[in-house]
């Protein structure tokens, strides 16, 4: 299932465990494709100083590990028992171990529990955040549609553009030249497209000037265009977020009581291979995956034949592997990309495009009817 990449991150991932003695309070090590040791830490909040004691002897240690070019360490807070000389940390949710396979009942073991305080934004009833653990799979184009599908249904949608590195939602709003306005109150007015209301970056930004943030910007970042707008009462707000796994859907989970995610993907097996990662981010912050959303999954010519030009199954076969459902497949079909390109989401044309989004946000919206939405967890970010 993996290529010599990933077994090489995998293996170097496994050193620098063995390199830190795989510890109680080590809950992850993980490694990108730049060389750089992620290390997610469980943290006792009445406890700083030892915390960060830990976090520098093993940012050091790490850092000794031949091949890491880099580090950084998360350091994610639980709640410990009442006093007691010597407590041991205990993660909240129960912890799925590394390459475990994600069966129906490891990715339970992410659930929020039942009776816990349940923090909501003002007005804004679920947060579907779609995603992919892989660029160029079509994520954007998902977020639009499915938003855009919704919206057409007379629901009260919202869409944020969280993908800070890269806004494309404006261009497939065909609202390039938009700028929020500032109510009395301060807070931005989201931007009204086809029955939604939208924000992005790309509204407040130079479309020619690079982003160029670290960690705590981008945070800040979403943190502002969620808490300090005027979305106004929402039946659903659906982010778009950045590919990967990195900082910004760290800040999400941190900031954002979301209700479930959906995971966005091709057949091809370079990018399945992914899929399981960002699978098992979601189970770590006990964020419920609704399901797999399958791309570019065939193409049909004129003559009805289907040619799996990405391959064929591969989202069904992952699915499966993963214990979630397939939420839907959506084939190549050149009205879908134009769409996109004109600012005029396919999902509102009638035909075959429009079929196909509206089937999925039937399904998305059943789905997240049938969950709670969750606590956000402490996550706190050290350089």
């Amino acid at each position: 299932m993996f290529g010599s990449k990933e077994k090489s991150r995998r293996k170097l991932a496994g050193q620098v465990r063995n390199a830190l003695g795989a510890p109680d309070w080590l809950e992850s090590v993980d490694v990108d494709e730049s060389g750089r040791a992620i290390l997610v830490l469980l943290a006792d909040p009445a406890d700083q100083a030892g915390a960060e004691a830990r976090r520098i002897e093993a940012e050091g240690r790490a850092e000794l590990v031949p091949g890491v070019q880099a580090v950084t360490s998360i350091l994610t807070a639980q709640v410990t028992a009442p006093a007691h000389k010597h407590v041991k940390l205990e993660p909240a949710p129960r912890r799925v171990s590394k390459g475990a396979r994600l069966s129906d009942e490891a990715m339970q073991q992410g659930a929020p529990t039942q009776g816990g305080s349940i923090p909501k934004i003002a007005g804004i009833d679920r947060i579907l955040v779609v995603a992919s653990a892989k660029g160029g799979v079509g994520k954007s184009t998902v977020a639009v549609n499915l938003a855009a599908a919704m919206a057409k249904a007379g629901m009260k949608v919202g869409l944020l553009d969280a993908d800070v590195y890269g806004p494309s939602i404006p261009t497939m709003l065909g609202m390039q030249e938009a700028q929020p306005e500032t109510a009395a109150s301060k807070k931005l007015v989201p931007v009204e497209a086809y029955g939604m209301k939208t924000l992005s970056i790309g509204y407040l930004s130079d479309p020619d000037a690079p982003m160029i943030w670290r960690g705590p910007i981008v945070m800040s970042a979403i943190a502002q265009m969620l808490n300090d707008a005027e979305w106004g009462e929402l039946d659903v707000l659906v982010i778009d977020t950045p590919p990967g796994t990195g900082d910004a859907q760290l800040a999400i989970a941190q900031r954002v009581p979301v209700t479930a995610a959906v995971i966005v993907t091709t057949p091809q097996e370079v990018a399945l291979a992914d899929v399981r990662r960002g699978a098992a981010m979601f189970t770590k912050t006990a964020v419920p995956v609704l399901g797999i959303v399958e791309t570019m999954s065939w193409f049909e010519d004129p003559a009805g034949n289907r040619h799996y030009l990405m391959g064929e199954g591969g989202g069904a076969a992952m699915a499966k592997t993963l214990g979630l459902p397939l939420l839907g497949q959506i084939p190549m079909l050149q009205t879908i990309r134009e769409g996109g390109d004109a600012g005029k989401p396919a999902a509102l044309s009638g035909g075959e495009p429009g079929r196909i989004f509206h089937e999925l946000a039937r399904t998305v919206a059943v789905g997240l009817d049938t969950l709670e939405t969750k606590p956000a967890p402490e996550i706190i970010f050290e350089d």
